[in-house]
């Protein structure tokens, strides 16, 4: 017989309110999803796969393109599809600069900029279900201190750990949106990075990449008088700590301290950088508002690959940029040619509101621009394969971190090249040592060593 408790059951719902999140975009997205995440847990949510329906659907935007605009909206109206009823919150770097667009998609319920993801889950627990769709955005203006209620404790299914140091951008680069998007630099006290530094340590995470929208300016806006360099310092004296990384770096940021740290601590400072060039003509550069010039960047370089042997440079290069004639491109393919990079990111100029290039003359066809795009592409492959190349025949130390769909596990040297071999599960989040025998355009694929395997360490 069935107890009227049972009955009752039936009839109520007592499952955990479910939340879903979606982020696209950079490093600092993804940490604060991760940040967003872990405040709805606290509240007794349950975190489903963004396919599955949802009570609440959380989409963390990107807008530096137009693409990453139009991807954000197709994820929201998604949401919609799958479940009409729930709560579908835009939040990000799109929200920020232009939530009346977002408002305007059929099933949006809420709006959220930068500024107010601190303060998402209480939004949403606090909104009636029958109130109108509403947007929350703090002016960028208003945007004076680093946000410390966005800290991180772990990441989900990840052996690395992005450790926010710096938000905001005062430089207005012609093509950028980000400091619209993300407002005024500022920089996250010492103390609590050294904290949430501790924090992924205890937790078993193997790396730390130190990210931020302009790395280079930390410490600016402070009043102890610290730089990153010190940062580093402080990071790298935790005897627990086995490997730190950068994320993305101007040029003019990469200082002798900093080439100085990364050969004194290599392996554990990975001997990677990968910095935002945008392009290979100075007359671009200064159209763009970039404070070097393309010489400068070749003595780095050569500076770079002198002190620090087989270190992997990667770049960020901008094609289709106002202006840009076959001859501006063509300096710029001969200068990443002969330069030593691995690897590049490649972004096709998307014009953005608010931006001075959007009111430039001499916008680009853009499948002039798509097909320069690819020409790079191109010859990014041809750079990384090379690169890869010359750890063939070597032993290489690398951090598991998952198993492919091969079967394969996966990892990364502190170079940053990804090694697939065939190994146990017990090895995941931990170091091997693997014997290098093949390699292309994507990684390498190696064996497990032994002791006596006497191939050359790098």
């Amino acid at each position: 017989m069935i107890s009227r408790i049972d009955d009752i059951s039936q009839e109520i719902d007592f499952r955990s309110p479910t939340v879903a999140l979606h982020t696209l975009g950079c490093r600092l997205n993804q940490y604060e999803t991760e940040a967003i995440r872990e405040r709805f847990v606290a509240r007794g949510f349950l975190v489903v796969p963004f396919t599955e329906k949802a009570d609440v659907y959380v989409v963390n935007t990107c807008t530096v393109t137009n693409k990453a605009d139009s991807r954000a909206r197709q994820v929201l109206r998604r949401a919609v599809r799958l479940a009409p009823d729930a709560t579908i919150v835009a939040t990000g770097c799109y929200a920020q600069t232009n939530a009346e667009e977002l408002l305007n998609i059929e099933g949006v319920d809420l709006v959220l900029g930068n500024a107010e993801k601190g303060d998402l889950v209480d939004i949403v627990l606090s909104r009636e279900h029958a109130s109108s769709p509403k947007s929350y955005v703090t002016r960028r203006s208003e945007i004076r201190t680093f946000d410390d209620r966005l800290d991180v404790t772990a990441f989900e299914n990840r052996t690395r750990a992005t450790l926010k140091i710096q938000d905001g951008c005062d430089q207005f680069c012609s093509f950028c949106i980000i400091p619209w998007a993300r407002g005024r630099h500022r920089s996250r006290p010492l103390k609590d990075i050294l904290k949430q530094a501790k924090t992924f340590l205890d937790s078993g995470y193997k790396e730390i990449v130190l990210s931020g929208v302009h790395l280079g300016e930390y410490g600016s806006d402070l009043k102890d008088s610290i730089d990153l360099i010190q940062v580093i310092e402080h990071i790298l004296s935790i005897p627990e700590l086995p490997r730190l990384r950068l994320s993305s770096i101007w040029p003019t940021d990469v200082t002798d301290d900093l080439i100085r740290l990364m050969q004194q601590h290599a392996p554990r400072f990975c001997r990677y950088l990968h910095l935002a060039v945008q392009h290979g003509d100075n007359e671009i550069l200064r159209s763009m508002k970039r404070t070097y010039t393309i010489e400068e960047t070749s003595s780095l370089l050569e500076k770079l690959t002198k002190k620090v042997p087989d270190i992997c440079i990667g770049a960020d290069i901008m094609v289709g940029f106002p202006g840009e004639t076959d001859s501006h491109f063509q300096r710029m393919v001969d200068f990443l040619d002969r330069s030593p990079f691995a690897y590049f990111h490649v972004f096709t100029y998307s014009r953005r509101d608010h931006t001075r290039a959007a009111q430039m003359p001499n916008q680009v066809d853009l499948k002039a621009a798509q097909e320069r795009s690819r020409e790079i592409r191109a010859l990014s492959e041809r750079k990384t394969h090379d690169y890869n190349a010359r750890f063939k025949e070597t032993q290489v130390e690398v951090l598991a971190e998952e198993r492919n769909d091969n079967g394969q596990l996966i990892g990364r040297t502190d170079r940053f090249m990804k090694v697939e071999w065939v190994g146990e599960d017990h090895s995941i989040n931990s170091f091997v040592t693997l014997k290098v025998e093949d390699t292309d355009h994507q990684g390498a694929s190696g064996v497990l060593c032994t002791p006596e395997a006497g191939k050359k360490f790098l």
